[in-house]
Order: structure tokens, then C-alpha cells, then sequence
């Protein structure tokens, strides 16, 4: 019978238990989670989002064709930082960052095509 020291009150007990029939405490090694992943997804959301936003400061006229070109970038933002979030990708505050830049940019491009 082997016997170990509890990790959180150093009273001996046996190496199979759980936790600490002393204190109380887990005797389980905690391993933390590991963000899995790449950020290209929250990358390309914020790129997207990014150039949605900087282009609605260009004061010329559109046509129907450059407002359905925008939305199809501002949508497919939103699209990669919602999956980027979701799979917990590590970059979560860029994807964060790309879908409210996407969000905005939808909102403003669906305005512009029905007036």
C-alpha cells in the first residue's frame, strides 16, 4: 500500500484516492484547457469586418452590384468569427472584434439596398 501526501494539507493518504478524506481537496492534477486551433478564421473575420467599415467612408454613388459585393464580405465575416467563437479558436477576441465590424457594416449595407 502506497501511501502520498495531499497536495493541499500534506496529511498522508493513500495514492489512489481522489481526494483528501482530511481537507477535502482534490488530488487530481488540474490540467488547464488548451485553446485549440488556429486564429486564421477570427483573422479573416476582422479583415473582413476592416474593410466593410473603411469602406463606408468612400462618398460615392453604388450601384446595386457594389452593395451586394460589401454584403457578401460583411456576411461572410460575421460567418467566420460565429464558427471562429464557436470552435473556441484561439484569436477569440479578433473573431469578436470581426463580428461586431461585420454586424455593423451588414446592418448599414441592408439599410442602403432598400432605400
Amino acid at each position: 500500500m502506497a501511501m502520498v501526501y495531499c497536495r493541499a494539507c500534506a496529511k498522508e493518504l493513500h495514492e489512489t484516492a481522489p481526494t483528501c478524506p482530511q481537507c477535502g481537496a482534490s488530488q487530481q492534477a488540474v490540467v488547464p484547457p488548451q485553446v485549440a486551433g488556429s486564429p486564421w478564421l477570427a483573422i479573416v473575420s476582422l479583415v473582413l469586418g476592416i474593410l466593410c467599415v473603411l469602406s463606408l467612408f468612400d462618398d460615392s454613388e453604388w450601384d446595386r452590384d457594389t452593395l451586394a459585393g460589401l454584403s457578401v464580405f460583411a456576411v461572410a465575416g460575421l460567418i467566420c468569427g460565429i464558427i471562429s467563437i464557436n470552435k473556441r479558436n484561439s484569436g477569440n477576441n479578433l473573431a469578436i472584434a470581426g463580428v461586431i465590424l461585420s454586424g455593423m457594416a451588414a446592418l448599414v449595407f441592408l439599410g442602403l439596398s432598400i432605400d
